[in-house]
């Protein structure tokens, strides 16, 4: 893919990253194929890796 073609992603699912009270940054997962659906277990997925990021930048 070159840089001037452009991706349409079917699902979309993002998480805050938060240090601080402050968001520094977000976790996505993004699906362009549109037999795959985000459920419950890819949003869980995201909000653990985010909750992971915000504890290893606050130390």
């Amino acid at each position: 893919m070159t840089s001037d073609e452009s991706v349409t992603y079917i699902s979309i699912i993002t998480a805050p990253i938060i240090v601080d009270g402050d968001v520094v940054g977000a976790v996505i997962l993004a699906a362009n194929n549109p037999d795959v659906k985000m459920s419950e277990l890819e949003l869980k997925m995201a909000e653990t890796a985010a909750g992971f990021l915000g504890k290893q930048i606050e130390t």
